[in-house]
């Protein structure tokens, strides 16, 4: 990414002047960000750039590599026994890092190599990569935790002039997520002291991240709630008959989620794609959305509006038992922005073609803080080794460009994923794993991964487009492979941003039978 960096200064420079100066940013400082859900509601002042082991094969779309597998062996350059993998000048902040627990060898190879972390010309972290990100090192859980073959560190490691990233030895497959700043942002720069220092306050983010409900004044209604004065929602909270909705999952798809802020609608989705259930209530919490059995959805993404909300369900009836939200005053400003969610309805795509499937594309100033995607997969093999390519305020190459689907969701490959791999934590969730069997090690049917992003939201000042490769595993790249895809998008925007999402017909949601007939009539032909 080191060729998207000049733009990045200039773009940065453009926020600066646009922004008031926030409080000096520190480890603290950001501990408190990543547990603020009313912070993510206004526009910031920093860049969201990601480094990544994406393979260097892809160079531009009409290239012959712009889709190649090998995502793992991507590095920006080498330096005596170090290999750089991320380096940046300026103020910023490191907030995610993302790797497999095992190295080239596979799951019985978990020694993996050593990261050196250097702030601002200093040697500051120095220990094994996978203990660091599993929680096994000097990042306690859940600011560094094991997903499915995986490890995520969300511990934020701010510096105020410069870092850089390398391995003691050669790059596997890895990504990690940082911020830039504008050059007039004052930065604290991380040391393990201040980590030490940071335990108690850690423990009290922690309980945060954790938790279901928010607090406010509690507002009812039947199917639909008016608010005829600023504020903002902190929860929304839906309660579905659990019996009916067993009996008739259809009615998660019929069942439509709209809100209107300040006259502008800004979501519309099916009720269940919104809480990662399109095909039945699938139990999981994260920091912003929780389902459970009994049929409660919670959502805590903070929605401000400046003089009106209008919340409602169409399609609504006996299943919907509750509809309410819980309200705080809000004091709207220059920086103040709506929640959206958009969906990209059902599609299905031949293995044998790849594609970038456009989850959206925003036009305005905002920034993007979740996603969802949802694949039908008729078979037994791999379906996810498409990247993520998102590209911000018309870069032509993408500013995240990552290694797999499932690297993007937390988690990771190196054999066929099972019910065992079934997931949440705060920042992600692996919601559902081949649904359509009972068996352990089968992927056929529904998968449903979601991603939260808090200190590593995306700001576009305007335009961002994100797309994800629609690209199956090698095994199911055959012309009469069919996969099914579904997605949602979670953004914040300034009023007046407009996407390519919106009001759709609403349909049934597809089917294996579906799937399984465009199968059979190409390997007739």
């Amino acid at each position: 990414m080191v060729h998207f960096f000049k733009r990045a200064v200039t773009s940065c420079l453009l926020l600066s002047s646009l922004l008031v100066n926030a409080q000096e940013v520190s480890l603290s400082s950001l501990l408190r960000e990543m547990s603020s859900r009313k912070a993510l509601a206004s526009f910031p002042n920093y860049l969201s750039l990601q480094a990544s082991s994406y393979n260097r094969a892809s160079v531009s779309p009409d290239s012959a590599g712009w889709f190649a597998d090998s995502d793992g062996t991507g590095f920006i350059r080498q330096e005596g026994n170090e290999w750089v993998v991320m380096e940046h000048q300026g103020p910023g902040a490191i907030t995610k890092m993302w790797a497999p627990y095992f190295y080239y060898g596979g799951l019985d190879d978990l020694e993996g190599p050593m990261i050196n972390i250097y702030l601002d010309g200093q040697l500051v972290i120095s220990e094994n990569f996978f203990k660091l990100i599993t929680g096994r090192g000097s990042v306690p859980p859940p600011f560094a935790a094991v997903t499915a073959r995986a490890g995520n560190s969300y511990l934020p490691v701010p510096f105020a002039k410069s870092c850089k990233i390398t391995f003691n030895k050669k790059p596997f497959y890895n990504i990690i997520n940082y911020r830039g700043y504008p050059s007039s942002v004052k930065v604290k720069t991380f040391t393990k002291a201040q980590l030490v220092n940071a335990l108690d306050e850690m423990d009290s983010v922690s309980r945060v991240l954790h938790s279901v409900y928010s607090t406010g004044e509690l507002i009812s209604g039947n199917k639909e709630i008016q608010i005829k004065k600023g504020g903002a929602i902190h929860q929304l909270e839906i309660m579905l008959d659990p019996h009916l909705m067993n009996a008739d999952p259809s009615l998660l798809r019929s069942t439509i989620l709209v809100a209107e802020f300040d006259g502008e609608q800004t979501i519309w989705a099916p009720l269940g794609d919104f809480f990662g259930s399109a095909n039945a209530l699938n139990p999981f919490q994260t920091w912003t959305r929780t389902v459970n059995a009994l049929g409660q959805m919670i959502c805590t993404w903070v929605m401000p509006f400046k003089s009106s909300a209008k919340i409602y369900l169409t399609g609504a009836g006996a299943h919907v038992t509750k509809l309410a939200v819980k309200y705080q005053p809000y004091v709207w400003n220059e920086r103040s922005m709506h929640f959206h969610a958009s969906w990209l309805s059902d599609e299905i795509l031949a293995g044998s073609s790849f594609k970038d499937m456009n989850f959206i594309d925003i036009r305005g100033k905002g920034v993007i803080v979740g996603d969802a995607i949802t694949v039908l997969n008729p078979d037994l093999g791999w379906w996810g080794e498409g990247d993520e390519k998102i590209y911000v305020d018309n870069a032509r190459f993408p500013t995240h460009f990552g290694t797999g689907t499932e690297d993007y969701y937390g988690w990771a490959g190196g054999e066929n994923p099972t019910k065992d791999d079934v997931f949440s934590h705060p920042y992600l969730a692996n919601i559902a794993v081949g649904t359509a069997t009972k068996t352990r090690q089968n992927v056929r049917g529904f998968n449903i991964c979601t991603r939260v992003r808090a200190l590593d939201a995306i700001p576009f000042t305007r335009r961002l487009v994100f797309d994800m490769e629609a690209s199956p595993g090698v095994d199911i790249r055959n012309a009469w492979d069919f996969l099914g895809y579904s997605a949602m998008v979670y953004w914040y925007a300034l009023p007046g941003a407009v996407s390519n999402r919106g009001t759709l017909p609403v349909k049934p949601i597809m089917t294996l039978r579906e799937i399984d007939s465009l199968s059979s009539s190409v390997r007739r032909k």
